[in-house]
């Protein structure tokens, strides 16, 4: 919502922020208010409302059952109040406004900075707000689903809205250079013989399974030892630096890095399962035009994106699927 005169709308916005970051601190920060200025408006919604919204503790601010009600209509109250302003205000039903999208920081620094770019070139009149973070236990009231989400591995949640993308193909790499001063890995069971870097990421922990034709082979101990991130290009550093095996890297990350030389496919016959990934967003009874039309440009770069396998030699560009847009927003 814009910050216009009306105060109590703002303060409704100002309560719902404070519901979902659980922090008087953190919600001055995200509206660029003071803390005080943030205490009074909820104290406003309070009185107005004749009861207790928030329990105060040192921890943070935990809603009520007067709160939780509260919450769940307010979203809806300032949903609509947006779609009034939008109305009003823009009658030729430009595409315009304030947008985020929030997606893991190798995302946001390789591919999503370019497509918001591209985006801000074609639609002046839109701010884009380009969030980093590597949560992977959202839900309905997590702050990151103030708009739109990127993320990859299982959902959690089944109060969220999500679109299927196109999956991450993964596969093996490590350096020219460390493969050669190193054992041969002719199979599976030859990456005991090496360091390995893992994910400690809710979809690549745990056991690695890799196939091939009908024969499988699945790794138990790749989180026994070595090094461990949820965040892929510090591993993928360390393989471009001949320090060891990055595992489960995405293609689309890697494919440079191969062109060049950098580095080298390991096993390529053998195929790890591909990794899901999703767009998400919070459930809402009307989304404004820009919304939905920046979903689905989203969608579109994703699925558009280069992105290279276990068993391709080159990059290959993905197809838009606009097959899978059944869903209600």
């Amino acid at each position: 919502m814009d910050k216009d005169n009306n105060r109590g709308m703002r303060d409704w916005l100002i309560f719902i922020r404070t519901a979902e970051s659980g922090s008087v601190a953190e919600t001055a920060r995200q509206l660029d208010l003071t803390a005080p200025a943030v205490s009074k408006a909820i104290n406003r919604v309070e009185q107005y409302l004749g009861g207790v919204l928030f329990t105060r503790t040192p921890t943070g601010m935990n809603l009520t059952d007067a709160g939780k009600t509260a919450l769940r209509h307010a979203r809806n109250i300032t949903n609509l109040f947006e779609i009034l302003l939008e109305e009003i205000r823009n009658p030729e039903n430009e595409i315009r406004g304030a947008v985020r999208l929030t997606a893991p920081a190798i995302v946001c620094e390789f591919l999503a900075n370019e497509w918001v770019y591209n985006y801000s070139l074609t639609h002046p009149g839109v701010k884009i707000f380009l969030d980093s973070r590597e949560r992977s236990d959202l839900h309905r009231d997590s702050p990151e689903l103030d708009d739109l989400v990127i993320r990859s591995g299982r959902i959690e949640s089944e109060e969220l809205v999500h679109r299927k993308l196109s999956p991450l193909k993964l596969l093996l790499c490590a350096n020219p250079d460390y493969l050669n001063r190193h054992p041969p890995i002719k199979h599976p069971r030859d990456l005991e013989k090496h360091n390995l870097f893992g994910m400690h990421h809710h979809g690549l922990s745990g056991p690695l399974m890799l196939s091939r034709g009908e024969e499988s082979f699945v790794f138990e101990n790749i989180s026994d030892t070595g090094i461990s991130s949820n965040n892929l290009f510090a591993l993928l550093n360390l393989a471009i630096q001949g320090k060891g095996i990055s595992l489960a890297t995405p293609g689309w990350l890697a494919s440079g890095y191969l062109r060049q030389g950098q580095l080298q496919m390991i096993l390529e016959d053998w195929k790890i399962p591909d990794l899901p990934a999703w767009l998400i967003w919070r459930p809402r009874a009307h989304q404004t035009r820009l919304f939905t039309n920046f979903r689905d440009y989203i969608e579109i770069c994703w699925n558009s994106r280069l992105q290279i396998s276990s068993t391709e030699k080159e990059p290959k560009p993905l197809q838009p699927d606009f097959l899978i847009k059944k869903e209600e927003g």
